[in-house]
């Protein structure tokens, strides 16, 4: 199920330790389950909750490290950062994540 074209308003209370439960419908279309994680997001004055992406960043470091031997020299940028979350978001950017 596309959960962009999804539609639902689910009321929950917060309790005094400011918990809330996500609710199961919700749970089932973004895919969340026990462990997860989730990122809270304000965006134009509203909360967005979304599953974060869990990154296996050895596995993206190999990847790279592939990639870049296959490319030319010349359009391969060194990454000077050690900005671990700049190089995530990047990296998930680049693989359409």
């Amino acid at each position: 199920m596309e959960y962009s074209m999804v539609n639902i308003l689910i009321t929950t209370k917060v309790d005094k330790m400011g918990r809330t439960v996500i609710p199961s419908p919700i749970r089932k279309i973004l895919g969340i389950r026990e462990g997860d994680h989730v990122e809270w997001v304000i965006e134009e004055g509203r909360v967005v909750v979304r599953k974060k992406i869990q990154v296996n960043e050895d596995a993206v470091r190999r990847r790279f490290k592939e990639l870049r031997a296959k490319a030319p020299k010349c359009f391969v940028e060194k990454e000077e950062r050690e900005d671990k979350w700049a190089l995530e978001y990047w990296a998930l950017a680049k693989l359409g994540l």
